[in-house]
């Protein structure tokens, strides 16, 4: 079944009606992506329960896949929390006002780390952009000139898109990339408008890399160095049907890129100024 090659049965569950069903008619069937097969003649109160019960599935899928992407977004690293702390202590006896800066930077990131709207299914480039700058600015302090940070970002641009689609990106960047590089390097997030309803977002640096290897075990659930790819390419292809395109060279840095493409009816960020403001 070619809806299959693109969607998942979770994604989008599929209900065959037929009036012939033996049983390597069922075999095909389940074997081609059925979820469920009903045989006519049916009676209405069967085929409403059986559409229920899949579009339930569903709803309990979506959830707990943004629940566990908000769930990885509140897991604040010890590491990290101690390392901040540090910092803001010692800014305290150095420069008092950057240390100000930092503790309102940091109070911002964890407010919006533990944020319930994270479990929301829409929220926006200029939200995503908000985490992003807070995290950036910690980190900037901390690593000093060790870390550079580059934006190529589209004047005035926003559109909707699955909260937490972004700034993890940008936190394996950091982490796995330009801290395992001796003398540290740069990160670089692009953000274009590639037409009236596309999006082009890439998150890029000049740091470790990765082997061939390893580049295919980062959607494995089994592959906990990164955070969150698995979930974000999940509900990458959900949302829009596309993938996650990863590029890393050993040595050289990685690539993390993506397309968002809404559809010509979806909600504008306009209609989110609630969650803008929380």
């Amino acid at each position: 079944m070619k809806i299959r090659e693109r969607f998942s049965m979770v994604d989008l569950p599929v209900l065959i009606i037929t009036a012939a069903i033996i049983g390597h008619d069922k075999y095909k069937a389940f074997h081609a992506g059925a979820n469920d097969i009903l045989q006519k003649p049916y009676h209405y109160s069967e085929f409403m329960a059986r559409i229920q019960n899949l579009i339930m599935m569903k709803h309990t899928a979506n959830q707990a896949t943004r629940m566990e992407m908000a769930f990885l977004q509140s897991q604040i690293k010890p590491h990290f929390l101690y390392n901040v702390l540090n910092t803001i202590i010692s800014l305290t006896h150095l420069d008092i006002e950057k240390a100000r800066e930092v503790t309102e930077e940091f109070t911002n990131y964890l407010r919006m780390s533990f944020d319930f709207q994270n479990t929301s299914a829409i929220s926006s480039l200029r939200h995503e952009l908000s985490i992003i700058n807070s995290y950036l600015s910690i980190e900037k302090t901390r690593f000093g000139n060790r870390l550079e940070v580059l934006f190529d970002i589209d004047e005035d641009i926003d559109f909707i898109l699955p909260p937490l689609m972004i700034q993890p990106l940008v936190e394996n960047a950091v982490l796995h990339g330009v801290s395992k590089k001796r003398g540290g390097g740069w990160i670089k997030l692009t953000a274009k408008k590639q037409s009236k309803n596309e999006y082009y977002i890439k998150v890029e640096d000049n740091g470790a890399g990765m082997t061939p290897e390893k580049q295919k075990d980062l959607l494995s659930a089994d592959f906990d160095r990164s955070v969150g790819l698995k979930n974000i390419n999940q509900r990458l292809k959900h949302f829009c049907g596309s993938e996650l395109m990863i590029i890393s060279t050993p040595d050289a840095g990685t690539s993390v890129s993506m397309l968002i493409h809404l559809a010509e009816t979806t909600e504008s960020p306009a209609g989110l100024k609630d969650i803008e403001q929380t």
